[in-house]
């Protein structure tokens, strides 16, 4: 005998579907807010995302939620929803945390010796082509990919972990106010100095990486300084990078 179909169960989510549907919103919404695709204060409307990615509005709630809880989305008071202005508070913070982060994670990388240079500077070569095109998120991702490579290298599941999420929270930073500020030279000097980890990298040599990776990042800070001065450069001024 055929079972009768309950119609209203049989057309509702079930819960583990709301939450593969919400994490599938949020993954692709926070690339798309990450990399700039959707600017800084924009209106996130509930109907139009849940017709982009084919859910119910309740996946697009809870994916918004968590979004807010990581700053990349504001809730307003009248309920509306906004990509997350950059703010610059606690930045100088970020950035010596990131500095090390980067200096704890070349060292445990090189500490296991040298490694093959061929990978790496197959992505410094594919930064160089980026920067030279003017594609700032093809020149990102090579970066990023070789870092990854590096946090691979290292062993160490939670100082990679972290690592990876701190480079993550500087995507939009160095998108606005990095890339689009580096003059001709500076792109020279900005391969200059990713080259030169991956020779530490290359040689095994941990005191050559933590130098190398810290004077590549305090570089990177001087031109996003420049981006933003005179007006907010200031709250940039990092001190633990300066220490060897």
């Amino acid at each position: 005998m055929m079972k009768k179909i309950d119609k209203k169960a049989a057309t509702e989510e079930s819960p583990s579907r709301k939450k593969r549907g919400a994490l599938m919103v949020h993954e692709k919404l926070r690339e798309d807010i990450q990399w700039l695709r959707i600017d800084p204060g924009s209106a996130l409307d509930e109907v139009a995302l849940s017709k982009t990615y084919d859910v119910s509005r309740t996946p697009i709630r809870e994916a918004l939620l968590l979004l807010a809880n990581e700053g990349f989305v504001q809730f307003l008071q009248n309920r509306t929803s906004i990509v997350a202005p950059l703010s610059l508070h606690n930045q100088a913070a970020f950035l010596d945390t990131f500095i090390l982060l980067s200096r704890g994670l070349i060292r445990a990388a090189a500490m296991h010796g040298p490694v093959p240079a061929a990978p790496m500077e197959a992505f410094v070569a594919d930064y160089a082509k980026g920067l030279e095109a003017g594609d700032t998120e093809a020149a990102f991702r090579a970066q990023l990919a070789l870092y990854t490579h590096i946090a691979d290298l290292s062993r160490n599941r939670f100082l990679a972990k972290y690592f990876l999420e701190a480079q993550g929270a500087s995507v939009r930073m160095k998108l606005l106010y990095f890339f689009p500020h580096l003059s001709g030279t500076e792109k020279t000097e900005a391969v200059a100095r990713l080259q030169a980890v991956v020779d530490a990298m290359a040689a095994g040599d941990p005191e050559a990486g933590d130098a190398a990776v810290r004077d590549a990042i305090l570089f990177e800070t001087r031109v996003i300084q420049g981006g933003l001065a005179p007006r907010y450069g200031h709250r940039m001024t990092i001190d633990q990078g300066d220490k060897p």
